[in-house]
């Protein structure tokens, strides 16, 4: 069972659990958010955790490091540059996991290995791509220095980095193409080009394409990945 009103040592107020229907900036990791997070119960104050900072674990581990343990810390060693997120390649600007040189954010540690689309499309996490995202058209995030994780679909059609749509996150966010539509919660933060029309193949593949990145998406921002399955209903 949730917790669903907590006491954090980030804020002075009492935290409530709720679902935001809005894109937020986490004020533990300052990464985006949306869907289930703890927010202040003080209507003046804009405060917001993901879920999964909120009750972040004091230890934690990953399949990827077998023999490695991971403990949570509240930021980077102070005055220390360059220290970005395995996962996804941002920099880490709060909340996060360490172990040893490697760090992730909180969300990017929690995850899914598997994430499954009603049965009809399935994505999974792997350490390294083995053939080019479909977003960057590169197997690597930062060539010779950062490889990302990436969501690969089980049929080998979809390869996206976990970076690469965070990337397209924000700044879709920050352009204002977030479109909640009347009784659903798509992200809508991926802009459907309409010079395919005229072939029903690639405008097939078109939809599978937003539908997967919703679906990856869904799981970066620390939402429900039930939000993301209304928009299979419309491929």
């Amino acid at each position: 069972m949730k917790i669903t009103e907590i006491e954090h040592f980030s804020h002075s107020h009492k935290l409530e659990l709720s679902c935001s229907q809005t894109p937020y900036q986490c004020d533990g990791c300052k990464e985006l958010g949306f869907g289930s997070c703890y927010h202040c119960k003080n209507k003046d104050c804009d405060f917001h955790l993901h879920e999964k900072c909120a009750v972040a674990d004091p230890f934690a581990c990953h399949s990827f490091f077998n023999k490695s343990s991971f403990e949570f810390r509240k930021k980077a060693a102070s005055g220390k540059r360059g220290t970005y997120c395995i996962a996804c390649g941002k920099d880490v600007q709060g909340f996060m996991y360490k172990s040893k040189k490697t760090h992730l954010h909180p969300c990017c540690l929690k995850l899914p290995s598997t994430l499954n689309g009603d049965g009809r499309l399935t994505l999974n996490l792997k350490e390294k791509a083995s053939s080019k995202c479909l977003i960057c058209q590169h197997k690597e995030i930062t060539k010779g220095k950062l490889k990302g994780w990436v969501y690969v679909s089980t049929c080998g059609k979809h390869c996206y980095h976990v970076g690469c749509v965070n990337y397209v996150n924000f700044e879709n966010w920050k352009k204002g193409f977030f479109n909640q539509q009347s009784g659903q919660n798509s992200l809508g933060f991926i802009k459907q080009e309409n010079g395919e029309s005229s072939s029903g193949r690639k405008q097939s593949e078109g939809r599978w394409m937003g539908y997967a990145v919703d679906l990856i998406a869904h799981a970066i921002l620390g939402s429900s990945i039930e939000l993301a399955l209304v928009s299979l209903l419309n491929l």
